[in-house]
C-alpha cells in the first residue's frame, strides 16, 4: 500500500513535474586540468547562465545577419551574370 505524501513531498513532486514540463536543462563539464582557463573565466562572471545566454544570443543574431545577406548577394550575382550575357549577345551582333 502506498503511503500518503506529506505537504513537503507533495510540493516537491509538483515542482519537479512543473520543471519537467516547462524547462529544458543543459549540463556542461570542464576538465579541471586542461580547461582551467575556461573554468576561471566562468567563475569570474556574475552569472554563468546570463553570460552564456548573451553569447548564444549574439551568435544567433550574427548568423541571422549572415543568412539575410547571403540571398541578397546571390540575387546581385544573378543580375550581374544576366547583364554579362546581354552584353555578350550585343557584342556578337
Amino acid at each position: 500500500m502506498a503511503r500518503k505524501m506529506n505537504a513537503y513531498e507533495r510540493k516537491l513532486a509538483y515542482n519537479n513535474a512543473y520543471n519537467r514540463e516547462n524547462y529544458r536543462s543543459f549540463s556542461v563539464r570542464y576538465d579541471k586540468e586542461s580547461e582551467k582557463k575556461i573554468i576561471k573565466w566562468l567563475e569570474k562572471q556574475p552569472g554563468v547562465k546570463a553570460y552564456l545566454t548573451g553569447l548564444i544570443t549574439a551568435d544567433m543574431e550574427k548568423q541571422a545577419k549572415k543568412s539575410a545577406k547571403a540571398p541578397a548577394k546571390k540575387a546581385a550575382e544573378k543580375k550581374t551574370a544576366s547583364a554579362r550575357k546581354t552584353t555578350a549577345r550585343k557584342k556578337k551582333k
